[in-house]
């Protein structure tokens, strides 16, 4: 059974690949990383579709939408302290080791946010080069 399954892997890898090895882990990797984190709240982090899930639950709708855009708020504070130290070797080690560690999670079939919390910590790091005003661009 198991060489079953990889042979309509490859049949299906070699019929579409372009959905196979961009699209697919694109959005494997826009979904781990903005994910809310709510497994231990009391929330189901329920958000498609938007409409029924405002309707169902408004203050649960809310909640997750603020703590999505929290997640979206993260690494775009970190891709723009990214690009104005993008000279920093620093920087571009921690960006290589969150591209890597990513492209590998995207290609596993169990992938699930928690993977990437490793990640944010070097998020914040490079963020906080952003704000540290005494360093010179």
């Amino acid at each position: 059974m198991t060489s079953n399954l990889l042979n309509w892997r490859k049949k299906r890898a070699k019929h579409n690949p372009i959905r196979t090895f961009i699209w697919i882990p694109t959005e494997r990797a826009a979904a781990m990383w903005f994910t809310p984190r709510i497994t231990l709240l009391p929330f189901s982090g329920r958000f498609w579709p938007l409409a029924e899930s405002y309707h169902y639950n408004p203050a649960e709708f809310e909640v997750t939408l603020g703590l999505t855009l929290l997640n979206v708020l993260y690494v775009a504070m970190a891709l723009v302290a990214v690009w104005l130290f993008r000279t920093n070797p620093g920087v571009l080690l921690i960006v290589v080791f969150i591209f890597l560690r990513t492209a590998f999670l995207t290609q596993l079939q169990t992938c699930e946010p928690r993977y990437v919390l490793v990640c944010f910590p070097a998020l914040l790091a490079i963020t906080a080069l952003h704000f540290d005003r005494s360093r010179t661009t």
